[in-house]
């Protein structure tokens, strides 16, 4: 679970890459001019090329991290929505097996619900959430191996609620995968940076050839990328602003309590 951003806030990923990208610009300003001191003339259009190329690929870069972190926050609304579905799956055929199984089952998912409810409203407790799901699944899969073992009910029903029940388990194992393991490695985001410091170090160069570099421009400039990346960082985060919609979550509890 530990990553890049786990523990910085969002404002100040925001504020340390426009400084990043201004640094960078700023950096390629001074390397002009220190090289403009040494040499009298340089070819433009092939320096104006380099540039292009750099900023195409740096481009390329942010739409493949967005198309990650986009993809896996669809991955999460669909495993979300899986759960929920399988949570009150197991429930409706709990209640076709015979007390005192019946009972008890239904208790137990309906805590495991609340549990879910809990870590919704809790994000930073998410691993005492885990734990206590994981506690639940536990004492539910007893009642069901001790409804086994004394043979009680219908065996077809008894297979649809085991059924239903590992659906449920290993939607859990999913959500926890896709919410807080497999996220942006590291590795793609240190290339990002260093694509970007090259590309600005390059527009800082470029702009040092102008006789006054207009700082408005390069504020702007600085502020759309990083509000990009802010973007993907938000996304590709469980704990971010742009979340899932836990109504269905809500209304099934409803439901089954």
């Amino acid at each position: 679970m530990n990553h890049l951003f786990s523990i910085l806030p969002l404002w100040l990923i925001y504020s340390l890459f426009v400084l990043l990208m201004i640094i960078s610009i700023k950096g390629g300003m001074n390397f002009y001019r220190w090289r403009k001191k040494r040499i009298e003339h340089e070819d433009d259009s092939s320096i104006n090329t380099l540039v292009g190329a750099t900023l195409g690929l740096l481009a390329f870069i942010l739409a493949f991290t967005f198309n990650l972190s986009s993809s896996r926050f669809d991955a999460r609304k669909h495993f979300f929505l899986e759960e929920v579905n399988s949570i009150e799956t197991s429930w409706l055929r709990a209640g076709l097996i015979q007390s005192p199984y019946k009972e008890q089952l239904q208790k137990e998912l309906v805590d495991y619900t609340e549990i879910r409810i809990w870590g919704n409203n809790n994000p930073n407790k998410i691993k005492e959430a885990i734990e206590k799901s994981q506690a639940i699944q536990n004492t539910i899969w007893s009642i069901i191996t001790n409804m086994t073992i004394e043979n009680n009910g219908n065996d077809k029903i008894n297979s649809l609620l085991i059924n239903a029940v590992n659906d449920m388990f290993d939607n859990q194992t999913r959500r926890i995968s896709i919410g807080l393991i497999d996220r942006i490695p590291n590795l793609i985001w240190l290339a990002l940076f260093g694509l970007t410091i090259i590309a600005m170090f390059e527009v800082g160069y470029l702009l040092g050839k102008t006789e006054k570099a207009n700082w408005v421009l390069v504020f702007a400039l600085s502020m759309s990328f990083s509000a990009i990346v802010l973007l993907i960082v938000d996304l590709d985060s469980s704990k971010g602003h742009i979340t899932i919609n836990n109504q269905a979550l809500y209304d099934m509890y409803n439901r089954i309590k």
